[in-house]
């Protein structure tokens, strides 16, 4: 995979970075968004959606990062370079291409059948689809290519690393298709020994002076392209990988390398890497890497791709395993905000996938065979919150209903789920595999569901709730009061008045140094205390509530601090905890409620000692039992 930051040496004066839009059609993304123009090619546009229809049913593949990088592991001449990403040992090592075909050609063998495991393994992991590096960024190449550079050249010989008489790509390709997984190429278009490629993220080692003539690079890639789409029967996309805001667009001749595409594979899906910024709405889906964006890319198609360790490649000194529970976590958080999830896996030299992987894509098939309907097909959580740590996924039944999947990551200490936004009437609601109805109830726009004693799942349970018609969700755009009353507050809900105080890292208000910033927090009361019913009539009751901030502070910082809430004024002493990361939580003092509505929290210094205030993480309104 590609760095986030890369270091550019020359600018190519002319270039022509972008697209040209050849066409006047307007054309929407699935939620009537309007599409971003995909270089200029209007039938790419035109069946888009036709296109992205099994793409966005599958919602986990698997992506495999395998070359001449394997064999390393991680390292080079005895040294480990525990960089996170192994498949670029060859930058981190400064070493000459030469050298490195010279030292890890021989080291390259994989056995016979490797791919056939690969796939059973993928199959019983439940993934939809696959993505194999064809060629990374080295320039070494999986596939047996005809383009002269490959067959021959003077600084490695040769481009191809298949063993002879064999072609690794013709074998993955034949082993998915095989178990009706769909098929996918990964493409680096950087190169780091072809002669004429752009300089982009070049290794350590000193390159020869010479005369570049990009468009004999381009006339390779585009060979390459021609290959890939030709000889390997149908291919379901393809993953180019990586541009620059100087080098991106035209400069990769992409118009012809779509064409080639569209005419040999019209059914293709290609990422969004022909252009700069991996969440750029260009090509057919973004590609954020290594992690969820917050939100998803609301009105776009995404798809994260995600390691089991650090690394994408195989390295033998990355032991930082995630468990399947951060894992499955991971993959329910991306679908759950409309993306799809590509779990990576670095085999090793041989083919041989390592057995932690190997653990973990059992677990997630195991999970994925009994909540696959939970998964598969569905669509993002029409809520921005919900009641229980955990997330919520979507499908449209053929009714006209839709039917909510609840995956709870803990099962909840009350023994039930409560909704205060949730408008639609409930028709059923069942732990998912299980035909037994759990009981509802739905009441002054409460809908509680009791849950049975037990999680059914240690990692993620799955409710399934049928609701009449499309969801309808009661959104505030302020801090809303929880169904069992408690108000939380977090650092990015305050709204700043100041020079110096600031939210750091979207987690805490930090750098409070000056006495007349102040900060205050609005949030929306649904019910202040309990409701009671005295007949035909219904109370609303005063609720008495603990005001509580979570605060960090540096010895000899600190000071004092007026809070102002409900027509009540507090005044506390900020004492010093043992650093700006030591968070403790303080007791201010004791509110009450009395009417639903908008209030607010204030906060203002009276005195700041040294260096800041505090770091505040958090407030807390809990109800008082």
């Amino acid at each position: 995979m590609i760095l986030v930051r890369f270091i550019t040496t020359v600018f190519i004066t002319g270039m022509i970075s972008g697209i040209t839009l050849f066409s006047s059609v307007r054309l929407f993304a699935q939620d009537g968004s309007q599409l971003q123009p995909f270089a200029g090619l209007t039938e790419w546009q035109q069946d888009h959606n036709e296109r992205m229809t099994w793409w966005r049913e599958a919602r986990i593949g698997m992506f495999i990062h395998w070359g001449l990088y394997s064999p390393a592991g991680g390292t080079w001449d005895g040294k480990e370079y525990k960089q996170h990403y192994a498949e670029w040992i060859q930058a981190w090592a400064g070493v000459h291409p030469t050298e490195y075909a010279r030292q890890m050609k021989p080291l390259f063998q994989p056995k016979p059948g490797f791919a056939r495991e690969w796939a059973r393994l993928a199959k019983k992991a439940g993934m939809q689809y696959a993505i194999l590096t064809t060629k990374h960024h080295e320039g070494f190449t999986l596939f047996n290519s005809r383009a002269p550079y490959s067959l021959r050249n003077d600084l490695t010989g040769s481009t191809n690393i298949s063993p002879k008489n064999r072609d690794c790509v013709r074998e993955y390709v034949d082993a998915f298709h095989n178990e009706n997984i769909r098929i996918g190429f990964y493409y680096s278009l950087l190169d780091w020994q072809h002669p004429h490629a752009y300089p982009l993220a070049r290794p350590g080692y000193p390159r020869e002076k010479y005369e570049v003539d990009h468009q004999e690079y381009i006339d390779y890639i585009n060979e390459h392209t021609r290959e890939l789409m030709t000889l390997y029967g149908r291919i379901d996309v393809f993953w180019p990988d990586y541009s620059s805001a100087q080098f991106q667009g035209a400069a990769w001749d992409t118009r012809q390398i779509l064409q080639t595409c569209r005419t040999h594979q019209p059914h293709i899906v290609v990422n969004n890497r022909f252009w700069n910024g991996i969440e750029n709405k260009k090509g057919d889906f973004a590609t954020p890497e290594k992690y969820v964006p917050p939100t998803g890319i609301p009105g776009w198609d995404w798809e994260v791709c995600h390691t089991m360790n650090e690394s994408f490649g195989y390295s033998i000194h990355d032991n930082r395993w995630k468990t399947t529970a951060q894992m499955l976590h991971l993959i329910i958080d991306t679908v759950s905000k409309g993306g799809n999830f590509l779990m990576n896996v670095g085999p090793m030299a041989n083919g041989e996938i390592p057995l932690e992987a190997i653990e973990l894509l059992e677990g997630v098939g195991g999970w994925l065979t009994r909540h696959g309907d939970a998964i598969y097909g569905t669509q993002a959580s029409p809520f921005s919150e919900l009641p229980f740590n955990g997330r919520c996924t979507r499908k449209a039944l053929e009714d006209g209903n839709t039917r909510l999947y609840l995956h709870l990551f803990d099962w909840p200490k009350s023994k039930k789920i409560q909704f205060d936004n949730l408008l639609n009437a409930v028709l059923k609601a069942q732990v998912l595999n299980d035909h037994s109805h759990l009981k509802l109830h739905q009441e002054n726009e409460i809908t509680t569901i009791v849950l049975p004693q037990n999680a059914p799942d240690e990692i993620a349970s799955v409710i399934m709730l049928d609701i009449v018609g499309a969801p309808q969700i009661e959104e505030s755009s302020y801090p809303t009061q929880k169904p069992d009353r408690e108000i939380i507050l977090k650092a990015s809900d305050g709204i700043i008045r100041g020079k110096t105080l600031r939210v750091e890292n979207g987690t805490n208000l930090g750098w409070w140094s000056d006495v007349n910033d102040t900060v205050f927090f609005p949030f929306l009361i649904k019910r202040p205390g309990e409701v009671k019913h005295t007949g035909g009539t219904v109370e609303q009751l005063p609720g008495h509530y603990h005001l509580e901030i979570e605060y960090a502070c540096n010895p000899g910082c600190g000071g004092s601090l007026e809070l102002r809430v409900a027509d009540k004024k507090f005044v506390i002493e900020v004492e010093p905890t043992r650093s700006w990361t030591d968070y403790r939580w303080l007791t201010v003092g004791e509110v009450t409620l009395t009417r639903p509505g908008h209030d607010f929290v204030y906060m203002t210094p009276l005195t700041i000692k040294s260096d800041g205030l505090m770091n505040l993480r958090e407030i807390r309104l809990r109800p008082r039992k």
